[in-house]
């Protein structure tokens, strides 16, 4: 996945997931660690390359990915 935006706008589109997060920059890259109490889900933000992942359990993993990446097609 990938996002050029700032990263204001993509706190925002994170929130409309509807999972609260915790942001924390790390360097390179930007992290949120999402606190749904049932999964280890981070997505990792890398600004610069535009670079999006989302990293975790696979069953809570995927389809927030699915539902990130129809967001992220609306915006396009």
């Amino acid at each position: 996945m990938e996002f050029k935006g700032s990263l204001d706008e993509l706190k925002e589109l994170v929130a409309q997931l509807g999972v609260p997060c915790q942001w924390q920059h790390k360097g390179a890259f930007e992290l949120a660690v999402f606190e749904d109490g049932v999964s280890n889900l981070k997505l990792n933000w890398w600004p610069r390359d535009g670079i999006l992942r989302l990293v975790g359990d696979p069953e809570v993993r995927d389809s927030l990915q699915a539902k990130l990446q129809e967001m992220l097609s609306r915006q396009a």
